[in-house]
């Protein structure tokens, strides 16, 4: 058994301390001062929201690679001192769900995010679960979250139970690509209702406790949908 995670909204909230770096990266690269609190990032790949950023901010017609990932680079060097700016936090039976499932030689936890894997390490490490986690999927490139996720699933080719787990659209249509059943979790900006109609196979309002959650992955019973 394969639990593909995500990580913002999901394991844990950065208080969108994420867009300080975004910022400061920006000015940086682009000279370009700008209040990025109403830009969406949720569930967005950080090469996307990088490229958006220069289009829809700075005004590039087209940037390229080069300067993408020039501006990729720079915010992840500014994450870990903006990481300390919001009080961010673990979410509720994140830590106990991958202890019990370190435990379990049946199961893997790994990674399918949006973050690129730099990002993720720092953002894991910063809230202590860097230990439970090292690789999966990540932002790299022009690459979307699909075709992450079917690199990410190529890692585990003979697991025969493939989970994402995750808070956006995004992270189910990223299950969708590989074939795997898709746990939604409302603890990002979406609701409920909006993660059932993306056909996720279950939706919680949060992560339930850890021998439930497990147990539902195990198919040993099956808690009802919160």
């Amino acid at each position: 058994m394969v639990v593909f995670w995500d990580i913002d909204g999901t394991l844990l909230t950065t208080g969108r301390a994420g867009i300080f770096a975004w910022q400061e990266a920006l000015g940086e690269v682009a000279g370009v001062e700008a209040n990025l609190w109403s830009f969406d990032t949720a569930g967005h790949p950080d090469f996307g929201i990088a490229r958006r950023l220069l289009r829809e901010v700075a005004g590039f017609a087209d940037p390229d690679s080069a300067l993408v990932r020039r501006l990729v680079e720079r915010y992840e060097d500014r994450l870990p001192a903006a990481l300390n700016r919001r009080a961010g936090r673990v979410l509720p039976n994140v830590r106990e769900i991958l202890e019990e499932l370190a435990r379990d030689p049946g199961a893997c936890s790994m990674l399918l995010t949006g973050n690129t894997r730099r990002g993720a390490e720092t953002k894991l490490r910063h809230y202590g679960r860097d230990g439970y986690l090292k690789d999966g999927g990540f932002s790299d490139g022009d690459a979307d979250r699909s075709a992450s996720a079917r690199t990410a699933r190529r890692l585990v080719q003979t697991a025969d139970r493939v989970f994402v787990v995750g808070d956006t659209p995004h992270d189910i249509r990223c299950a969708a690509a590989i074939d795997a059943q898709a746990v939604a979790v409302a603890t990002g900006g979406y609701e409920a209702s909006v993660l059932a109609a993306a056909g996720a196979w279950r939706v919680f309002t949060e992560l339930p406790p850890a021998s439930e959650f497990v147990a539902l992955l195990q198919a040993r019973e099956v808690p009802a949908d919160a």
